[in-house]
């Protein structure tokens, strides 16, 4: 996110790093300050020395067993997950003002420029995505990661903020209420087409992924939480859900242009699922009292990209 969340105080970060974090700061030194790093779209992101803390803004759908299983991943070998660290009370997932806040590793090479990838660095990327997909936790070390059921949770979002666009007096909630109700109006028919085809396609993927083994998969490899350097690692594993591989393949042919062939239903669905996915978000921003600011202004670029004008 580019601007500061002032819900979460910078002081209740220093009492969780205090409280659960404070082997990681060297011995006889202050707690430093942390500093806000306007990166990213789905969290709040701060460094408080060898520490790298994400407030998350995915309120909905938050899964904790999520990040605890890219422990697992890291404890089974694969060093380029670069998983949160537990804390002294033994969780992954903390709390402070009602948001999830997970702390990693300050990983340099994550607030560096965005450095586009070679293909080699994206087959790599691809193996060890396949190597992922292939992980079984070892016995006795269950984790809550949700399985995949093709449902769209954000549809009722949807429905309310298309309905606000149309009839809610979207335009008095900020400068891009006015022009959401324009857009949705003009895209209706483009919006009802995508929902009926999304419809359609969930319900051909749940009829062939029955009794498939489902493969752990991240859900967003792309270069915000991809690090390509002189290796590939892999960070940001809040989205991990059992699921059909092609929920990996789809995310990176959307941002690289580039994967393992996989089976066209289920990439069509995750393509889909995405976009209304964004449109739900968006158009839900909009309609709610918003002030123009520079997330609103990245956020409507963001829309405009998933409801073209035309």
């Amino acid at each position: 996110m580019l601007l500061e969340n002032k819900l979460v105080d910078r002081r209740s970060l220093l009492r969780l790093v205090e409280e659960n974090f404070q082997e990681y700061i060297p011995s006889g030194r202050e707690l430093p300050e942390p500093e806000f790093f306007p990166l990213g779209e789905d969290s709040w992101s701060y460094r408080c020395g060898p520490l790298w803390i994400s407030v998350r803004r995915d309120l909905d759908g938050h899964f904790p067993g999520a990040y605890e299983v890219a422990l697992l991943l890291r404890e089974s070998g694969k060093e380029y997950v670069l998983a949160p660290l537990a804390g002294r009370d033994g969780r992954v997932v903390h709390r402070i003002a009602d948001f999830p806040v997970v702390v990693f590793p300050y990983v340099e090479r994550a607030t560096a420029s965005a450095v586009p990838p070679t293909r080699a660095q994206l087959d790599l990327l691809i193996r060890q995505l396949r190597d992922v997909h292939a992980f079984e936790p070892p016995p006795g070390r269950h984790v809550d990661v949700p399985t995949e059921d093709f449902r769209f949770p954000f549809e009722n979002d949807l429905d309310k903020a298309l309905e606000a666009a149309l009839h809610g007096g979207a335009a008095e909630c900020g400068p891009y209420g006015g022009r959401l109700a324009d857009l949705v109006a003009r895209r209706w028919d483009h919006l009802t087409a995508l929902r009926d085809e999304a419809a359609r396609v969930a319900a051909r993927c749940t009829a062939r992924w029955r009794g498939e083994r489902p493969a752990l998969t991240h859900g967003d490899p792309s270069p915000a939480n991809v690090l390509f350097g002189r290796g590939v690692d892999v960070i940001d594993w809040g989205g991990a859900m059992w699921a059909p591989p092609e929920r990996d393949w789809a995310a990176l042919t959307r941002v690289f242009g580039a994967a393992p062939e996989g089976r066209p239903v289920f990439l069509r669905f995750y393509e889909l699922r995405w976009t209304l996915a964004e449109i739900a978000e968006y158009a839900g921003r909009f309609t709610g009292p918003h002030t123009g600011d520079a997330d609103d202004d990245a956020m409507w670029g963001r829309l405009a990209r998933y409801l073209p004008a035309a």
